[in-house]
């Protein structure tokens, strides 16, 4: 049974106008939008150069001297869960925590400290700097993931990152719904 349907294509109710008008900003411009969340320190703690976390907003090595190690969750005695639970102690300045607290890997290390929003923007993408994930679990990784979360929730003492989870989860879907397009390279670096 075949049905047709009567309504006018220009009458139907347009679906994809946003994502359509949003894809025609192929400047990269959604993904300058919410970029300023992955420089925040509480991304940065983790996503910087080195082999250890950093801490605070000054972005200072680890007070306990910890290492990536191989998974990247410490080394010997001094693995992150040690100290780091997976929620936050309550208390100034205490242990912060979220499930799987560590860094990311040494084969995926996904540093972007010293890196332009287009640089960025591309290591995120790309599955071999980023756990092998494609858009859709970068997307989810980067709105739904605990550890991830946890930045608007730091605990006491720390800032948050200041731009609403909601309003950046909604700018990362929004990138990604028209095409996920990177920024052109400027050059400016952090």
């Amino acid at each position: 049974m075949c049905v047709s349907s009567s309504i006018d294509p220009a009458e139907k109710p347009s679906t994809t106008a946003t994502a359509s008008s949003a894809s025609t900003k192929d400047d990269g411009a959604l993904f300058t939008a919410f970029v300023s969340v992955l420089r925040h320190p509480r991304c940065m703690s983790c996503h910087s150069r080195g082999d250890f976390p950093r801490q605070g907003d000054d972005g200072h090595p680890h007070a306990m001297n910890v290492r990536r190690g191989p998974e990247g969750h410490g080394v010997t005695a001094e693995k992150c869960s040690t100290c780091h639970q997976d929620h936050n102690l309550v208390g100034t300045h205490l242990p912060p925590g979220a499930p799987n607290w560590g860094l990311p890997p040494p084969t995926t290390p996904m540093i972007w400290q010293g890196l332009t929003d287009a640089q960025i923007c591309r290591s995120i993408k790309d599955p071999k700097q980023n756990k092998n994930r494609n858009l859709d679990q970068l997307v989810e990784h980067l709105t739904e993931d605990k550890l991830v979360m946890w930045g608007w929730n730091p605990g006491e003492g720390r800032t948050p990152i200041p731009m609403p989870h909601e309003e950046f989860a909604a700018k990362v879907k929004q990138w990604q719904a028209a095409g996920a397009s990177c920024p052109a390279d400027t050059g400016n670096k952090i």
